[in-house]
């Protein structure tokens, strides 16, 4: 069986003096650099994720603050063209009168030059009639 002497206590005091070496010149050390490490990876994770926060704000502000700087541009883009719009609707409205204005004056004009020519139509039909009266008389006579 097992003897109980004096050598297996010195060997479990050996294990227990090891096991306390080991604790506080290779566990400890170890531990507390994997603590450091991760408490320092945490952190930078952290500054990562605010920085990206910031990056967002930051963004959405430049975003904001393009839209107001390009809305009086475009509000004035808009107003260019409607004036625009307006001052070509106005420009064709007046061509309009002066074509139905110079249109109505050759109306004027062609109905009196019918007329004038109706007129000296009728007068030299009438004259042309008296001479082939006279014509007919004169060849029964």
């Amino acid at each position: 069986m097992l003897d109980f002497n004096y050598t297996i206590l010195i060997q479990f005091a050996n294990f227990i003096v090891l096991l306390i070496l080991l604790q506080i010149f290779l566990f400890r050390p170890v531990l507390t650099a994997l603590k450091k490490r991760k408490d320092a990876l945490g952190s930078l994770a952290k500054r990562v994720e605010e920085l990206r926060d910031d990056t967002a704000a930051l963004g959405r502000n430049y975003d904001e603050s393009a839209k107001e700087k390009k809305r009086p541009i475009l509000e004035q883009r808009e107003s260019s063209l409607r004036d625009a719009h307006a001052g070509a609707m106005k420009i064709i409205e007046e061509a309009r009168q002066r074509l139905t204005a110079e249109l109505d004056k050759i109306k004027v004009t062609v109905r009196t030059e019918a007329d004038q020519a109706l007129q000296s139509l009728t007068e030299k039909t009438s004259q042309l009639a008296a001479e082939v009266v006279a014509k007919v008389m004169r060849r029964g006579a």
